[in-house]
């Protein structure tokens, strides 16, 4: 399980130092040389997010043989942008074991773009409003490179509640929220994440690739997914998406309960008051695209 809410939320601002650096005289080009300095650049952009992305779902330190296996590049590749990372602040090294780690100053990135978009503040009525017409748990998350993180929790408190903390990360593969995250993810996020080894937490946990990806399709046909007994047995997790203006996918809505009470296939009234809240939070972000879709009304 990931850091406690507190710890993942309570940031520290940081701050940067704009400079001007001083010219210098330039080198004649080589024709063609800047279309490839481009290219190089866009790829080691990339190369760093995805480091960072491994970073982000290690449960500790990680060595730096490990990470380029993990990265499929090479190890001085990866030292060079580990070393980059590092003195901007973004990757810490220990001391003691010399493995790398997430740094403070992605934190700070984190509450900016909280700040600047904060899908927790606007989505909170609709959660409570989910929770009260399903009397079920109401959970919302964020998509991160094809995986969840839940961002909030409102509980269903007139009897046991399931619930699910903020900060947690649902198994993408097997949990409603995680194939709902896949279904709409980038096509290279999706295939790394479904090129790991995928665990089965019970028996009834989806782990093959290709049933997974047919399951894929069919969210993103109908706009909903559950995983009955998936992450563990007797419980049910029901999501839809939410998406923002240009039908840009920025978060899922979901109910969680037991097996008695969201049944698979979920009840077609659930169903429907789940895409109702999905579709009027989707259009306070300036998106329509459960009326145009004619998912709800």
């Amino acid at each position: 399980m990931r850091k406690k809410a507190r710890d993942l939320f309570r940031l520290e601002k940081l701050c940067f130092v704009y400079y001007t650096p001083m010219k210098t005289k330039s080198k004649p080009r080589v024709p063609g040389s800047k279309r490839r300095e481009a290219g190089e650049g866009l790829q080691s952009v990339q190369t760093a997010f995805r480091l960072l992305d491994e970073l982000s779902n290690a449960r500790g330190a990680v060595g730096l043989t490990e990470i380029a296996r993990l990265l499929g590049e090479q190890k001085p590749r990866v030292y060079r942008h580990l070393s980059t990372l590092k003195g901007l602040g973004v990757v810490l090294q220990e001391g003691r074991s010399g493995g790398y780690r997430l740094g403070g100053k992605l934190f700070s990135l984190g509450e900016a773009a909280l700040e600047q978009f904060d899908l927790r503040f606007v989505a909170a009525p609709y959660l409570t409003r989910l929770r009260d017409q399903t009397q079920q748990t109401a959970l919302l998350s964020v998509p991160g490179n094809g995986e969840p993180l839940v961002l909030s929790c409102v509980e269903y408190l007139d009897r046991l509640a399931i619930t699910s903390r903020p900060g947690n990360r649902p198994p993408p593969h097997c949990s409603s929220q995680g194939r709902v995250a896949l279904a709409f993810c980038d096509e290279t996020a999706r295939k790394r994440v479904l090129g790991r080894k995928l665990t089965a937490f019970t028996a009834f946990s989806l782990t093959g690739r290709q049933q997974i990806e047919a399951r894929l399709a069919l969210i993103r046909e109908r706009f909903y997914e559950d995983a009955l007994d998936e992450v563990r047995l007797g419980i049910n997790a029901l999501s839809a998406p939410v998406f923002r203006d240009n039908d840009e996918f920025v978060g899922i809505v979901g109910i969680v309960g037991t097996s008695a009470q969201i049944g698979t296939p979920p009840p077609r009234p659930l169903v429907l008051k789940l895409q109702q809240i999905a579709g009027a939070l989707s259009a306070e972000l300036n998106c329509r695209i459960y009326y145009d879709r004619g998912l709800v009304k």
